[in-house]
């Protein structure tokens, strides 16, 4: 992995520029909506959390909210449509939506009997997966639409250290950030070659917000890395800032970020085997260039 150093005196490209982000009311959201204001970006935010997102946005004159339920379709684009009506054009979409572990997938109560008629809560996969299957499809179109000379455009994931960590008893929640993880290397070639969006995405470890209150106390006792949310939002405007970067994944705990997309790549004789390698990449590279396209 590689240590990747956000520098702030780069910030000050962002203003003037326009965000739009969901989940942005408390934690890393918020964090990044206030690091934005600060350097002078114009930020369209929405979340579920209207108290939280009308206090951080009333006294702003470039910041507005509207409230936005990302398992809404219709929400999502209505957030994309304000931006759009109000700026003219958009340059940066961030996607923070998300929640944590909903109940127990695989509940010790469960029986041969009682499991029929219980399918479990997907809530989790509404809004981590679909919601931000949604922001993208819809982001992509607006961002697109903006004006020719506005280039750098960017979508920007946020998943989780639990995209490639073990985390027993986070079933869904996982499972999710695994999924966010396969919408960036879905889509960084695709966006990127062909609408020239820039595609990456976070993965902060234990992070102090409102989602890990319950939780980040112990790694605070047992001397254990944790950040608070502004460390995150640093490597976001990083990546919106860093414009030759596209398709890569930070790793960020600590309050330090490590890129390691590229590190995957170029370990695979390592991890997979040499031969395995060969195999993958020839593959691979037929794919690139259109093997699975139907003639």
């Amino acid at each position: 992995m590689s240590l990747f150093k956000p520098l702030a005196s780069e910030f000050a490209a962002l203003k003037d520029t326009v965000v739009v982000i969901s989940g942005g009311s408390t934690g890393i959201g918020a964090a990044t909506v206030k690091l934005l204001l600060d350097n002078g970006a114009s930020v369209v935010l929405g979340d579920t959390n209207e108290p939280a997102g009308r206090d951080l946005c009333d006294s702003r004159p470039n910041a507005i909210f509207t409230k936005c339920d990302v398992t809404s379709y219709s929400d999502i684009y209505g957030l994309f449509k304000l931006a759009f009506e109000k700026h003219g054009h958009i340059n940066h979409a961030i996607s923070c939506a998300g929640i944590f572990e909903q109940g127990n997938w695989f509940d010790p109560s469960l029986t041969i009997d009682n499991v029929k008629d219980d399918p479990g809560n997907t809530k989790v996969l509404d809004v981590n997966v679909l919601g931000t299957l949604h922001f993208a499809r819809i982001a992509a179109v607006f961002l697109r639409a903006q004006k020719a000379e506005l280039s750098n455009r960017t979508l920007t994931f946020l998943s989780s250290v639990n995209a490639f960590r073990d985390s027993p008893g986070l079933f869904l929640y996982q499972t999710s950030k695994h999924a966010i993880q396969g919408i960036l290397r879905s889509t960084r070639k695709t966006l990127f070659e062909r609408d020239g969006i820039r595609v990456n995405a976070v993965c902060p470890g234990v992070t102090e917000t409102p989602m890990t209150a319950a939780i980040i106390q112990p790694f605070k006792d047992a001397g254990l890395f944790w950040q608070p949310p502004e460390a995150v939002a640093d490597v976001i405007l990083g990546i919106l800032t860093s414009q030759d970067m596209n398709g890569k994944a930070f790793y960020v705990e600590g309050g330090d970020g490590y890129e390691f997309e590229d590190s995957l790549y170029t370990t695979q004789p390592q991890w997979l085997g040499e031969e395995p390698t060969r195999r993958l990449r020839a593959n691979t590279e037929a794919v690139r260039k259109g093997v699975l396209i139907p003639k």
